[in-house]
């Protein structure tokens, strides 16, 4: 789904980002983020993550129900973790079929998102060095179960990318410890440039922000991309 002002090719000279949606959710549900994106100018291109939306699972509610997460942590989140391995995996043929439409620029490609969206944002990076900026709202780079590729394990892989991270002091399904660490570990690899790499955290607030801070959270990402496309 395309949110625009103008074109699409001619929004994507200013900038193509695109946007994934939290666990549970849809292209269609971002739409204030989506629309902020577009009113600053940008290509905002809002995708449905695998097994998801128009392609959810049959089995979904069944797969990720409470007494099943209850009953086998490990089968139920290794395949919520597969979700997000398998959406970010799809990134470069996203890229690609933007760039042959003309609504990308090899330059200027964005990826946000907010909680399920935001850990695609961190494993977009490692997916497709195209990805030139990234600005995930509470989510994690640090993978739930053990996992060689788990972002947090590579911060050697995301410079030059330009990495916001926008993280809630109280969350119970991303915890701001793992998101605060990646950070510390991303420092030595930008040290050339500080300035692409900047962490968040917003207090007193769990994993759903206020709606004061969610109006935060836009104008954060907008300006994010606004430097960094």
């Amino acid at each position: 789904m395309l949110r625009h002002r103008g074109s699409p090719k001619a929004a994507a000279e200013r900038g193509t980002v695109l946007f994934y949606h939290g666990f549970g959710g849809t292209k269609e549900r971002p739409d204030a983020y989506l629309t902020a994106l577009a009113e600053a100018g940008f290509l905002a291109v809002s995708l449905d993550a695998v097994g998801h939306g128009e392609r959810r699972l049959a089995d979904f509610d069944a797969i990720f129900s409470e007494e099943r997460w209850d009953a086998d942590f490990e089968a139920t989140e290794a395949e919520f973790l597969k979700l997000i391995d398998d959406t970010a995996a799809e990134v470069p043929s996203i890229i690609d079929d933007l760039l042959s439409r003309g609504w990308a620029r090899e330059e200027r490609v964005g990826v946000s998102g907010r909680s399920l969206g935001g850990n695609v944002c961190y494993a977009a990076v490692l997916a497709d060095t195209r990805v030139r900026a990234i600005a995930p709202i509470v989510g994690s780079p640090e993978w739930t179960l053990p996992r060689a590729h788990s972002p947090h394990h590579h911060p050697d892989r995301f410079f030059p990318a330009a990495v916001l991270s926008q993280a809630a002091e109280f969350d119970e399904h991303c915890p701001p410890g793992p998101i605060r660490a990646f950070h510390a570990a991303l420092q030595p690899w930008y040290a050339r440039e500080p300035d692409r790499i900047q962490y968040v955290e917003y207090p007193g607030v769990g994993h759903f922000l206020t709606p004061e801070l969610d109006a935060e959270s836009r104008r954060r990402i907008v300006a994010w991309f606004e430097r960094w496309l």
